[in-house]
């Protein structure tokens, strides 16, 4: 019986936790963009220049969003992807503006997967590339 009543307090736990975190994703999501978050957005820079559209997002390890994957075309067959800082972008419903130009996309630092944005270094140097300081580093955190 006791065996019993621990499962079944651990099974509650882990649902609450599921469902908290769950809620907290929800609610970020709804803050950056819309009840979609921000993926479709349209981004454009500070002049109006279309930039491309947000196409997916990337969850950092502790279950943040810390990318938007940026899709733009290069030539009329040729599309690419790169990843933004969720800070570097200011959003409202499924529009974003990017402080960035369109020579500053084309040569920001490639990645090879969404896997390697998890990474410290890839990821800290994709956040300094676009003026950010990284959010899970001591300066990061005292905002």
């Amino acid at each position: 019986m006791r065996k019993i009543m621990t499962v079944a307090t651990l099974v509650l736990i882990l649902g609450f936790g599921f469902a908290v975190a769950r809620s907290m994703a929800r609610e970020t999501m709804e803050k950056i963009g819309g009840s979609s978050g921000p993926v479709g957005a349209a981004v454009k820079n500070l002049k109006g220049e279309d930039l491309g559209t947000i196409t997916d997002v990337v969850m950092g390890p502790e279950g943040r969003v810390a990318f938007a994957i940026l899709t733009y075309w290069i030539s009329d067959d040729t599309q690419r992807r790169i990843a933004v800082p969720l800070g570097a972008l200011s959003c409202q419903e499924q529009k974003c503006v990017l402080n960035a130009s369109k020579d500053k996309l084309a040569s920001e630092p490639a990645y090879g997967s969404e896997d390697e944005l998890n990474e410290p270094k890839v990821a800290g140097d994709v956040y300094r590339y676009f003026g950010i300081q990284p959010y899970w580093t001591e300066e990061g955190t005292k905002k």
